[in-house]
C-alpha cells in the first residue's frame, strides 16, 4: 500500500499507531498483516524523512540566530 506523502506528520504518526496495534493483536489474516507491515515500514521512512528535514531546519535557524546575536554583541 502506498504512502500518501502529503499527509500531516501527526495523521502519519498516527496511522502508524494503529499498524502496530493491529501487528501486535496478530489477529488478522498473514497476508492482512503483511501489507501493513509493508505501509508501517513506509510510514517509517517518510516520518524518518520528516524529522530529519525539521532537525535541519532547527540547526539553519539556531546558526543565523547565532549569527545575529553575534552581530548585536559586536556592535
Amino acid at each position: 500500500m502506498a504512502v500518501k506523502k502529503n499527509k500531516p506528520f501527526e495523521e502519519q504518526l498516527k496511522r502508524l499507531e494503529e499498524i502496530v496495534d493491529t501487528l501486535d493483536a496478530g489477529d488478522a489474516p498473514i497476508d492482512e498483516l503483511l501489507k501493513q507491515f509493508e505501509e508501517g515500514m513506509e510510514l517509517v521512512k517518510e516520518l524518518r524523512n520528516y524529522l530529519n528535514n525539521a532537525e535541519l531546519k532547527v540547526i539553519e535557524i539556531t546558526k543565523k540566530l547565532e549569527k545575529d546575536i553575534e552581530v548585536i554583541e559586536n556592535e
